[in-house]
């Protein structure tokens, strides 16, 4: 599915007191930047439309930025991604976007969210869940990279780890971090290992005092 951004040239720039009157107007200033770009451009987000798009994408979901200016004609269109959201500390409302135009043959670097399927065996058997890492950083170019990474946790035992190095991913494809870091494990409770150990000890016991008892009898 392609995710469209419209959006237009902004000439206010840097006023704060022109500023505030577009976002009062249902604008949000945003930003495009990038090696894609020969210079930053300025722009305008009409915010109801956005903010209906952002609830459906995330920052490694690959964006198609629409740019015109104010007659209307289109002066921009590139792949886009989005790099930051500025958000309001009292309304928590976006304040402002930058979105990051990568280069088409050049590999970039992006957070990519984890996407946990599958019920593991060790907490089956009463053991908890650990997510260590929710993302973990791509490199790919930008036509390859995933907007999520699946992980099937299925066959994950008591007290087993899943690394970076266990991830399958699609070609092309690379995770940015040490091969052994460890993204998630299985826990194990502390009295659910109290209780494994008991049950070691008496059941090993009787094999000992058996053995010793017939050493005797042979004697």
């Amino acid at each position: 599915m392609e995710h469209v951004v419209n959006a237009q040239l902004r000439s206010i720039v840097g006023k704060k007191r022109a500023v505030r009157r577009l976002r009062a107007q249902g604008v949000i200033p945003a930003i495009a930047y990038g090696p894609g770009l020969e210079k930053p451009v300025s722009l305008a987000l009409e915010k109801n439309s956005f903010l209906k798009l952002f609830k459906e994408v995330t920052e490694s979901t690959p964006l198609t930025l629409v740019v015109k200016d104010e007659n209307g004609k289109e002066v921009l269109k590139h792949m886009a991604f989005i790099k930051m959201v500025q958000y309001d500390k009292v309304t928590d409302e976006v304040r402002h976007v930058d979105f990051y135009i990568p280069e088409a043959h050049h590999k970039m670097k992006i957070n990519v969210p984890l996407h946990i399927v599958g019920k593991a065996i060790g907490v089956e058997k009463g053991g908890i869940l650990e997510v260590i890492h929710h993302e973990v950083v791509v490199e790919a170019l930008p036509d390859r990279i995933p907007e999520t990474i699946e992980i099937d946790v299925t066959s994950l035992d008591l007290g087993d780890s899943l690394r970076v190095k266990d991830v399958k991913l699609p070609e092309g494809v690379k995770i940015d971090m040490e091969p052994e870091d460890v993204l998630i494990t299985i826990v194990v409770p502390r009295g659910l290992e109290v209780e494994e150990t008991v049950t070691t000890t008496e059941t090993s016991e009787p094999e000992v005092l058996k053995k010793g008892k017939k050493e005797e009898e042979e004697k």
